[in-house]
């Protein structure tokens, strides 16, 4: 029988990111997207989450099924409020859009620079900032860039406008970060749903690979229409 030691795994870190969730009117109904970066491995498993019914980004200490969780409760119809005021903890963030409204909820142990911003269809929120001018990056990112792009290249816009205003605060060798938007269509593109999980330049890193996914997926539908 083993009793620790080196077969002890440790507890993993929590996810801190800074991140936003969006909402937006289409012809086909609404498009919903959300992107995250963070200063450690593998921010997509855990923090990301769309749905046909809204998406939420959830931060701090969580298990990996609250997000699939609270889009499930979405989906059958609760009020975001109530699916946000039910997951909340003093030591997690989570905020998200559903067809009607948005929400957020910042625990008070979330590590500092911890707070959110709500939106007509949008939030924003980080932990362990460098201060609050990346939530005003986050929101001037995605409210200024182009009106006519697609969602996921207009939410990596604004992901890397939070990025040059501080971002993550924490001296850390590898961040990870993720993209994901669900726009209504029966089959999604797969480049709207892209991770990088470990890198250096995680941010810049996911831009490129969106452009290089959107372009591969596009030669591909030409090539076999």
């Amino acid at each position: 029988m083993l009793d620790g030691g080196l077969f002890t795994e440790p507890a993993p870190p929590p996810t801190v990111t800074y991140s936003i969730c969006v909402r937006e009117r289409g012809e086909a109904g609404d498009r919903f997207g959300v992107a995250a970066a963070t200063r450690v491995p593998a921010v997509g498993s855990v923090c990301p989450h769309v749905g046909d019914g809204g998406a939420v980004a959830v931060a701090g200490v969580a298990d990996r099924d609250l997000g699939p969780r609270c889009l499930a409760e979405l989906t059958a119809g609760r009020r975001l409020e109530d699916v946000v005021d039910d997951a909340a903890a003093a030591s997690r963030q989570l905020h998200g859009v559903d067809p009607e409204s948005s929400a957020a909820r910042t625990g008070a142990d979330c590590p500092a620079v911890a707070a959110h911003r709500v939106g007509d269809g949008y939030t924003v929120a980080g932990t362990s900032m460098a201060d609050e001018g990346v939530l005003d990056a986050l929101e001037q990112g995605y409210a200024e860039n182009e009106r006519d792009a697609p969602l996921a290249h207009r939410l990596l816009t604004a992901l890397a406008a939070g990025e040059r205003a501080g971002g993550d605060r924490r001296d850390l060798p590898v961040g990870s970060a993720a993209v994901v938007v669900n726009t209504g269509r029966e089959r999604e593109p797969l480049h709207h749903d892209l991770r990088v999980d470990a890198s250096e330049t995680p941010v810049a890193d996911l831009r490129e690979t969106y452009r290089q996914a959107k372009r591969g997926y596009e030669a591909a539908v030409e090539r076999y229409r």
